[in-house]
């Protein structure tokens, strides 16, 4: 477990290297397969946000999340959203949590900045525990959760997400994302849960929510950005600040 104190920064997709988007597509490589380099580069190009992570001695890339920043009207009422499209972080340096704080932090800081009244979430699809053990470790009200039903606004936030980023490869029923692209799917490391968290709860809970992720089948998760949502691990790691300055909408 590494102990490395990652530098972190955040820049435009526009802004990235070709140097640096291959490095960011060989990180990628090795949790998805058949996931072509002219796509992902696309993808790149539209992205709002790149959180990236650095070795601070070397400055080797170690991890990136991108990220889509969306504000459209949903059922008449405007709304704030933010999708992450990828999250990888080389597994030398899995014990850090550096790369999802520092996203979160970015989300909620504008979030909380927002002047508009209008409501902000954070989606993103799982195909893995470790990236949906984030939604009830960090937010009260989340989903997937099978314990709580989405109220009808959120539901209808969520199927907008669904259709508009995933069209017919998303089931707005049970919330999943199933590409069905032949070659495409999580490689052998990513597939790999070991025998002795197949009984954990926490696993568990994922395998009851998207019981088809081996096979590459996604959940769409999402979370209201709001420090009323937040889990009281979530208000160690993202307390508010003393002053707020409001940012346009």
């Amino acid at each position: 477990m590494s102990r490395v104190p990652l530098r972190t920064s955040i820049v435009g997709g526009a802004d990235l290297s070709p140097a640096r988007r291959a490095v960011m597509f060989d990180l990628l490589g090795v949790w998805f397969e058949g996931y072509g380099e002219d796509y992902f580069n696309e993808e790149l190009d539209g992205v709002d946000h790149c959180v990236l992570q650095e070795e601070p001695d070397t400055g080797a890339l170690v991890g990136f999340a991108t990220l889509y920043q969306r504000e459209p009207v949903v059922d008449s009422r405007a709304v704030g959203l933010f999708h992450t499209l990828h999250c990888i972080l080389d597994r030398r340096h899995w014990g850090s949590n550096a790369l999802v704080r520092a996203m979160v932090a970015f989300m909620l800081d504008h979030a909380r900045g927002e002047d508009g009244g209008r409501p902000w979430y954070w989606h993103y699809s799982a195909v893995g525990y470790r990236s949906y053990r984030y939604m009830p470790s960090l937010f009260r009200r989340h989903a997937p959760n099978p314990e709580q039903a989405l109220d009808p606004f959120d539901r209808a936030v969520r199927d907008w997400v669904g259709w508009t980023c995933f069209e017919q490869y998303y089931d707005a029923a049970s919330g999943l994302v199933d590409w069905n692209w032949q070659g495409y799917g999580l490689t052998e490391a990513a597939r790999a849960i070991s025998d002795a968290k197949l009984d954990s709860p926490g696993v568990s809970l994922f395998r009851a929510v998207n019981p088809r992720w081996a096979d590459s089948v996604e959940v769409l998760c999402q979370a209201r950005l709001s420090d009323d949502n937040l889990t009281d691990f979530a208000r160690r790691w993202f307390p508010p600040s003393p002053v707020s300055t409001p940012v346009s909408g």
